[in-house]
């Protein structure tokens, strides 16, 4: 018998016969992949989120990539994607409320008055519309592997210069700005990574992603009150103006320096764990799409090593096969390094097929709406609800303990929120898209309760019901929505389709507070306007044309 395995022209035979069984293997499984994606844009398959169109060479290939993802399942490699990208999510809102409690103490200490106190929120709004636009163009042309790690780099590096300045708002909001072009990044880039890495079977952990917002504001809470709460001035002293006066004193006020080089250096850290601890391999689907397909191979037998797992059956050869096939091209060039800079702007011409296929191009504007939706109705109720509430007498942090303690309960409910999104969003019937409807109505429905809000118990508790509302299905939205978005696209525009996305929606709650201030004198009018935003955006993904609970992402 070993003999005859050694005969040159019986081990040819045998090599032959073991090709025509893997291309016999390839042509049945994308005959069924045609069967189950027949074009099919009906009014009818809109409504019950089954529309398709034909599938392309690419996502053939893709759905190969696909099937070995699926064997290697939750692996060590996959796990540790879900953790590093959750320390994006993580930095998101620790930032952002980070700031927002060490403001106070600035304001204070540069004598910043009333007028120019939101213009450090407006440049940080303005970063991360920009940073979100910029990353996710560059995340398809240049690759996961570098915009995964300079999203952190830029932010800490910027975020630790913002302890710096000394009587210099200006500098402040100028930093604060350059910190969140890359933190803008983070959301799209990070869910786009783990949803490429993950096998077809736990794309809802994607949605789990979200409990380390709540969990970012916690700890950024903690942090300031053991910093900002602990090291600042009186809060009677005014800001020095050389008049002798006693003053607040930089040396006196250090407390909110201390906190923007802890959360500096938490940024730091989730930096160094993504560049120099973990050796993350480059997306094999974006490879691919860049027809850089023996490479594409080659990352899957290096995740199938770190896992200790069988090493994948995939071969060139039934990529070659599929081009045989159907006699199809690749949607995307192949990759150069040494291109000069014209062809590397041409690299943006991906962005042509999210315009021109029609039905990527419908949702591409359903998740518009939604996306500039939900951004406009949390920027509206984050900027006006507490004048709101005090209008209508209901205390607020009557003091720095308490303060502190509402965040606690006002956001750690979150994370029971995105757990429950977890099991909701692959139910049978309800799935991504009308859990997406359901949340955005509820959500829309607990900022009109606030129109009823007359005590500070009430605050606390219809609070934390506005954040579960936009954690968890069915009374969640934002978990759901950064997690969808991204699997409605192919790889090969995936990145800019979602950094496109966060930035209309960043660019909505910029304008948000404008449009509302006019409705600030009669009563509750901004709140019933933040809802109607909501609510728009749930009747827009009454129509989202496809359910991605059952179906492949490529």
């Amino acid at each position: 018998m070993s003999e005859a395995i050694q005969d040159p022209e019986k081990k040819e035979i045998m090599v032959d016969e073991e090709k025509h069984r893997r291309r016999e293997s390839v042509t049945e499984y994308i005959d069924e992949l045609e069967q189950a994606y027949q074009a099919d844009i009906s009014f009818a398959a809109i409504l019950n989120g089954t529309a398709a169109a034909p599938l392309t060479t690419f996502e053939k290939k893709a759905a190969l990539i696909n099937a070995e993802l699926d064997k290697f399942g939750m692996g060590r490699y996959q796990w540790c994607i879900w953790f590093l990208c959750g320390f994006g999510y993580f930095l998101d809102l620790a930032w952002a409320e980070g700031v927002g409690l060490g403001a106070i103490s600035m304001y204070q200490e540069f004598g910043v008055p009333t007028t120019r106190q939101g213009d450090i929120y407006s440049c940080g709004n303005a970063g991360l519309a920009v940073g979100a636009l910029t990353f996710g163009l560059l995340v398809d042309v240049i690759g996961r592997k570098w915009a995964f790690n300079l999203t952190c780099l830029i932010c800490s590096f910027f975020g630790l210069f913002l302890a710096a300045p000394h009587y210099n708002y200006g500098a402040i909001c100028a930093l604060y700005l350059l910190a969140c072009l890359g933190l803008g990044g983070n959301i799209p880039i990070d869910a786009a990574i783990t949803l490429e890495f993950l096998p077809q079977g736990r794309r809802n952990l994607v949605a789990l992603l979200s409990m380390w917002q709540p969990i970012g504001v916690v700890v950024a809470a903690a942090v300031a009150y053991g910093t900002t709460a602990k090291w600042r001035c009186n809060p009677k002293l005014p800001a020095c103006d050389g008049s002798g006066v006693p003053c607040c004193q930089p040396a006196d006020n250090m407390g909110w320096r201390y906190e923007f080089i802890i959360l500096g250096l938490l940024t730091l850290t989730v930096f160094f764990l993504r560049f120099a601890v973990f050796n993350f391999y480059e997306s094999p689907k974006y490879l691919l799409g860049k027809g850089r397909e023996a490479e594409a191979i080659e990352v899957l037998h290096k995740i199938a090593k770190f896992n200790k797992a069988p090493p994948p059956t995939l071969t060139l050869e039934m990529f070659a096969e599929i081009d045989a096939m159907h006699g199809n091209t690749m949607n995307a060039p192949a990759y150069d390094n040494k291109q000069a800079v014209k062809e590397f702007f041409a690299q943006f011409g991906h962005l042509k097929e999210l315009f021109t296929r029609k039905l990527q191009l419908f949702i591409f504007i359903l998740m518009a709406i939604a996306y500039m939706g939900d951004y406009w109705s949390f920027n509206l109720a984050g900027s006006f609800l507490p004048i709101i509430l005090a209008n209508n007498g209901v205390a607020h942090g009557t003091d720095v303990t308490e303060t502190y303690r509402e965040y606690v309960y006002i956001y750690l409910p979150g994370i029971i929120g995105a757990i429950l999104a977890l099991a909701s969003v692959q139910l049978p019937i309800v799935g991504r898209k009308w859990s997406l409807v359901f949340s955005a109505v509820c959500q829309g429905l607990s900022m009109a309760m606030y129109t009823q809000v007359k005590t500070t118990v009430g605050y606390v508790g219809l609070n934390a019901l506005e954040y579960i509302m936009q954690t968890a299905t069915p009374q969640f939205f934002n978990a759901v929505l950064y997690a969808s978005a991204p699997e409605l696209f192919d790889t090969i525009y995936r990145g800019s389709a979602s950094g496109m996305l966060s930035c209309l929606g960043r660019l909505a709650g910029i304008v948000a507070p404008f449009a509302g201030a006019e409705y600030l004198t009669g009563g509750s009018g901004i709140l019933w306007l933040g809802a109607g935003g909501i609510w728009l955006a749930a009747f827009s993904m009454v129509f989202l044309p496809v359910e991605m609970r059952d179906r492949q992402m490529f």
